[in-house]
């Protein structure tokens, strides 16, 4: 089971979309015209149905994808203004915590930004729900994912030798690369 993950960024808003851990983390949706959308009224029926698309065996799904050509690019860049696995001593005001994020390139050969920073911690542990969509945020030291189980705070683990999960999880790589978290 393809596992996706969301961060969120609970002091600026911000929820961004991470890669998917063991596949390619998005899916390519492509409207046919007549399916509605304003594409037009037409349709080729040969195409689409009103159950949905009529699967050609014969092509390949990634006939479309187009190589943008770019260079050889370098590490991401990393903007890291706390320390995210020690709370205590992370840099942060108290009532803050050390929130882990990744900002994605708006264009095609740009390079990630890893990062964390402080914001005001919220309540949320391990397996509680959180989100714009709950209202609720996480503690220090954990970070909202969607998980299996829905969106929710896992704790922050290292990649690395002891993990310090609760019994029964397992430290799981997320999108801020040397981080993974309890699922």
């Amino acid at each position: 089971m393809q596992k996706r993950l969301i961060l969120v960024a609970a002091a600026l808003g911000l929820v961004v979309p991470a890669a998917g851990l063991g596949g390619c983390g998005s899916s390519i949706v492509r409207e046919t015209e007549g399916q509605g959308g304003g594409g037009g009224e037409g349709g080729d029926s040969s195409s689409s149905t009103s159950t949905g698309p009529l699967w050609d065996a014969g092509k390949d799904a990634f006939d479309e994808y187009i190589d943008p050509g770019c260079p050889s690019t370098p590490p991401p860049l990393e903007d890291f203004q706390c320390d995210p696995f020690d709370q205590l001593n992370s840099g942060c005001f108290p009532g803050e915590g050390c929130f882990i994020f990744v900002s994605y390139p708006s264009e095609p050969c740009g390079q990630e930004v890893y990062g964390a920073f402080c914001s005001p911690a919220g309540s949320g542990v391990q397996g509680d729900p959180c989100g714009s969509g709950s209202g609720l945020w996480c503690a220090g030291g954990f970070a909202c994912v969607v998980t299996g189980a829905g969106t929710q705070c896992v704790q922050l683990c290292p990649l690395d030798g002891n993990d310090g999960c609760p019994s029964g999880l397992v430290c799981e790589p997320i999108d801020v690369e040397g981080f993974g978290g309890c699922l």
